[in-house]
C-alpha cells in the first residue's frame, strides 16, 4: 500500500478509472485510485451506457465515437470481454427539427459515423410499433453500441489493476492537501497519502471538494429518474434499437431479450440551475415517484404502441452532477498539480475514453491538451457555451416538483 503516488485520482466511476488506467498505459508508476465506497457505485452503476454520434456537434460526435470504437475493442486491447450490443440509434423527430437533425447526420458521417434520413417504412423495418404521423422526422446511425454499465466499470478496474493501479475501495478522502499554491496529496480515514498530482473525478461531490482548495465550479446536483420496462407478455413485440423520441421526451435501450431502460430527455427541461431538481446525493429517494413513472409509461405508450401492454419492472434514480450547458468540465486551472473532470450531466460513459486518454496526457505533461479546452471552466464566465443536442427540446417536458421528490 503506497503512502505517496504519483498520481492520486479520487473516485471510482468510470472516467476515475478510464483516466487511472490510461496513466499507467503512458508509464506513469506509482497511481493510487481512492473511492469512498466501492468502484461504481455512484452514478456509473446507473447509467444508460448509450454511444452514439448522431449529434450536430463535431466535437461531442468524435468523442462518441471513440468511445464506441473503445467499447468494441476493449476485449482485444485488454484481454477481458464486455458484452457490448450494437443495436443502431433511431431518432424520431418533428418535422420542425428537421433542420437539427439533418445537421446531426451530416455531423456523424463527416466524423466516420454513417448516419442518414430513412423515411417512415424503413424506420418502421427498423423498429416495430413506432408511433407516426405526417409530421414526423427520422435519422438512423447504425454503428451506434449500448452497454452494460456495472460490467464495464468492473472491467475497467479490473484492466486497471492489472497494469499496476492501486484501487482502494471504502477509503474516502477528507481533504485535498495543498503546500502554498500546490497540491501535496489528499487524506483519508486512512492516512496521508502524498502526491504531486490529484485528480478529482467524483462527479456531484467533487464541487466541494474543489470548493475547499478555493475553486469554484457550476457543477450542480440534479435528481434523474429512470425505469425498466417489460414488453407485453404475450412477447408479440420487443425494442430493437437505441431510441430517441423528441415527441414523448423519452429515450430507450434495450435490456435483455424482454426489457428495455427508458429515461428522460432531461435537457428538456433543464436549461440551467434554476431548473434543476437540487437533491442531496447521500440523502435521497432511491426510485421514481408514482406520478412521474405514470406520465413516463403513458409517454411510452405514445412512443411505440405495442408498450399499451407493456409494464414498469422497476424503478430507480441518481443524482446527476449537471452543468449549465450540459457537457463537462476538464480543467486544471487551480494549485498546480490539481486536475479535474466534473459534471458529466448523465452522460460520462458516452465520452470515458476521450476523457480518460486526454486527462492522462494532461496530467503527464503538465499541459492542457487542446483537444480539451472547449471544456474549460472558464467558458461559462465567457459565454461560451455549448449547444450540442441532436433535437429541440419537447413541447410540454415533465417537470419534478418538490412534491413528488421527497
Amino acid at each position: 500500500m503506497f503512502k505517496t503516488a504519483d498520481v492520486v485520482v479520487v473516485g471510482g466511476g468510470v472516467n476515475g478509472l478510464s483516466t487511472a488506467l490510461e496513466l499507467r498505459e503512458l508509464g506513469v508508476g506509482r497511481v493510487v485510485l481512492l473511492e469512498r465506497h466501492m468502484v461504481a457505485s455512484g452514478q456509473s452503476g446507473r447509467a444508460a451506457g448509450i454511444c452514439r454520434a448522431l449529434v450536430p456537434h463535431t466535437r461531442t460526435a468524435r468523442w462518441q465515437l471513440e468511445s464506441q470504437r473503445s467499447f468494441l475493442g476493449f476485449s482485444e486491447r485488454f484481454g477481458l470481454p464486455i458484452p457490448v450490443a450494437q443495436p443502431g440509434y433511431l431518432l424520431v423527430g418533428r418535422a420542425a427539427e428537421r433542420e437539427l437533425i439533418e445537421q446531426g447526420v451530416g455531423t456523424a458521417t463527416a466524423i466516420g459515423a454513417p448516419a442518414e434520413i430513412i423515411d417512415a417504412p424503413t424506420a418502421r423495418d427498423l423498429q416495430t410499433g413506432l408511433r407516426g404521423g405526417e409530421d414526423v422526422v427520422y435519422a438512423y446511425e447504425p454503428g451506434a453500441v449500448h452497454v452494460d454499465p456495472m460490467v464495464t466499470a468492473q472491467a475497467l478496474a479490473l484492466a486497471a489493476r492489472r497494469t499496476g493501479v492501486d484501487i482502494r475501495e471504502e477509503c474516502a478522502v477528507e481533504e485535498i492537501l495543498c503546500d502554498a499554491d500546490k497540491v501535496a496529496g489528499v487524506r483519508t480515514a486512512d492516512g496521508t497519502i502524498g502526491a504531486g498530482a490529484v485528480m478529482v473525478a467524483t462527479s456531484v461531490w467533487g464541487a466541494g471538494q474543489l470548493a475547499a482548495v478555493g475553486l469554484a465550479v457550476p457543477v450542480y446536483p440534479h435528481r434523474a429518474e429512470m425505469a425498466f420496462f417489460h414488453d407485453p407478455l404475450d412477447g408479440r413485440s420487443h425494442l430493437q434499437r437505441i431510441l430517441t423520441d423528441t415527441r414523448s421526451g423519452l429515450y430507450l435501450r434495450p435490456e435483455g431479450a424482454r426489457q428495455m431502460f427508458v429515461g428522460w430527455r432531461e435537457g428538456d427541461f433543464v436549461r440551467g440551475p434554476d431548473d434543476m431538481v437540487a437533491q442531496d446525493p447521500d440523502d435521497y429517494r432511491q426510485t421514481a415517484a408514482p406520478g412521474r413513472l405514470r406520465q413516463m409509461t403513458e409517454r411510452l405508450a405514445g412512443a411505440l404502441d405495442f408498450m399499451r401492454d407493456g409494464f414498469v419492472h422497476r424503478s430507480y434514480a441518481c443524482v446527476y452532477d449537471y452543468t449549465p450547458d450540459g457537457q463537462p468540465i476538464l480543467d486544471g486551472d487551480g494549485p498546480e498539480g490539481l486536475y479535474y473532470a466534473l459534471g458529466f450531466s448523465g452522460g460520462g460513459f458516452s465520452t470515458l475514453s476521450t476523457v480518460g486518454r486526454t486527462m492522462a496526457r494532461y496530467i503527464v505533461d503538465g499541459r492542457k491538451p487542446t483537444e480539451i479546452e472547449w471544456l474549460r471552466r472558464s467558458r461559462f464566465e465567457e459565454g461560451d457555451t455549448i449547444a450540442w443536442s441532436n433535437a429541440a427540446p419537447a413541447r410540454t417536458p415533465v417537470r419534478q416538483t418538490d412534491e413528488e421528490t421527497p
